[in-house]
Parts: C-alpha cells; structure tokens; sequence
C-alpha cells in the first residue's frame, strides 16, 4: 500500500509538472462553457452569414446539451486518450520502472496508481465542465422543464472509465504511444460495431454515450441505462485486471 501511495504523489506530481492535467482541464472547460453559448448564437450567426437562411425553431436549452456531449463524447474523451497514451511509454524509455521494480514496488501498484490519477484528473476536468455548461445554460435560458441532466452526465462520465481501462491495456501491451492510442481506438470501434446487433444494441455500454439527450428530454428513462452502466463497469474492471496480468508478465 504504501508504495502504491508514493507512486500516486508521484504521478500527481508528474502530471503538473508536464502541464498534461492543465491541458486535459483547459479542453473541457472551454467545451463546457462554449456549448450553451454555440447552441445560443451559432443559428444567429448563420443566419446574419447566409441572408436566405431561416431558423426553423428557436434554439433551446437542450440544444446546448446536444452540444455537449458532442463535444464530450467526440473531442473531449479523445484528448483525454491522447494525453494519456504515453502512460507507461515514457516509463519504458526512461528506464524508471526496472529501477522502482527492482527496489520493490509492487508491479499492480504501478498499474493502480496511473489509473487512479488518470481517473481522479479527468474526473475533477469532466464535472468542471459540467458544471460550466450548466451555469452557462441556466443564464441564457431559464428552462426548468429537462430532467435527469446529472444522472445522463454520469452515464457519459462513466464511460470515461471504459475508454482509461481499455488505454491502459493498450500501453501495457505496447510501447509506443500511437499504438497504444490505436488499439485503444480499435478496441472503441469493436465494441461499437458490436452494438449495432440488435439483440445487444438495447443492452450495450455505448447506450451511456449516445442516449443521453434522449434522458434528458424524456425519450428514454433511468432504467435503461441500469444494464448497460453494469456491464460498463464490468468491462472497465475486467481491462483494469487484464492490464495488470498482462504487466506482471511484461519484461521491463
């Protein structure tokens, strides 16, 4: 435990210093705050841009949540699998963790500890934004009719878990950070191409990143993400343990 704890300051320490956490906050709060205010204007702008242009209906609050989680789900997590794809590829370069191994750091714990800053980082970036989007919202438009905003804004985040546990297997197996950030990448497209089955599709982990306006507007309700956020978690352990297997066995 207590090496675990040493290599989580580290890491902490790590990400400041390399500004990867300011960048990964900066990305999401500047989508967090843009998003109600694009959904606000940009028809505005278009019109005033293209004079035979009509807007066929006055943007609304939800509108500026469609941009959101476009912005989140799209841009947002892929900075996120960016930034962090080089996770384990500069350990490997530098040579640090033969060095930390061989003066007994537990292996797992390396594994553990990157997982948990990453999480905790993009965590403390995802609810800023969050909550920017929110704050932006409310003051331009004053719509209390939307339900659910923050439980659909914890399936997306939840998925953010899905997307680190797959990374994480991916730097494990890999040394080089693209193809780290490839397999990751490829992994995505596997599971979304899986949930186009129709027997799968009503149960799928990707329902957390697309049917979130659909839970906001009253199209869908709570209970159908119930399954989809379990096998979520399921998955997002089962990488997790897969990529701690996986460097146990790894030749540093």
């Amino acid at each position: 435990m207590s090496g675990y704890i040493a290599f989580v300051k580290k890491e902490f320490t790590e990400n400041m210093k390399n500004y990867r956490f300011l960048i990964l906050f900066a990305v999401f709060l500047i989508f967090g705050i843009t998003s109600a205010f694009l959904a606000k204007y940009t028809p505005e702008i278009l019109s005033a841009l293209t004079k035979d242009m009509e807007m066929s209906s006055e943007p609304a609050a939800l509108d500026a949540w469609k941009q959101f989680y476009k912005n989140m789900s799209g841009v947002g997590f892929s900075a996120f699998i960016i930034l962090y794809g080089n996770s384990l590829s500069n350990e490997y370069s530098k040579g640090t963790l033969v060095l930390m191994v061989t003066k007994g750091l537990s292996r797992k714990a390396v594994i553990l500890a990157k997982y948990t800053v990453a999480a905790v980082l993009m965590t403390v970036s995802y609810w800023t934004s969050y909550a920017a989007t929110y704050g932006c919202t409310a003051l331009l438009w004053n719509d209390r009719t939307l339900s659910h905003v923050a439980l659909a804004a914890s399936a997306l985040w939840l998925s953010g878990f899905l997307y680190l546990s797959i990374l994480m297997t991916g730097c494990v197996m890999f040394r080089q950070t693209f193809t780290s950030i490839l397999f990751t990448g490829g992994m995505a497209a596997l599971l979304s191409l899986a949930g186009m089955a129709e027997p799968i599709a009503r149960f799928h982990p990707f329902i957390l990143t697309s049917k979130n306006v659909d839970l906001i507007s009253g199209t869908t309700v709570p209970a159908d993400f119930i399954i989809p956020a379990l096998i979520s978690v399921m998955i997002s352990v089962f990488g997790l343990l897969t990529a701690i297997r996986l460097f146990n066995k790894k030749q540093l």
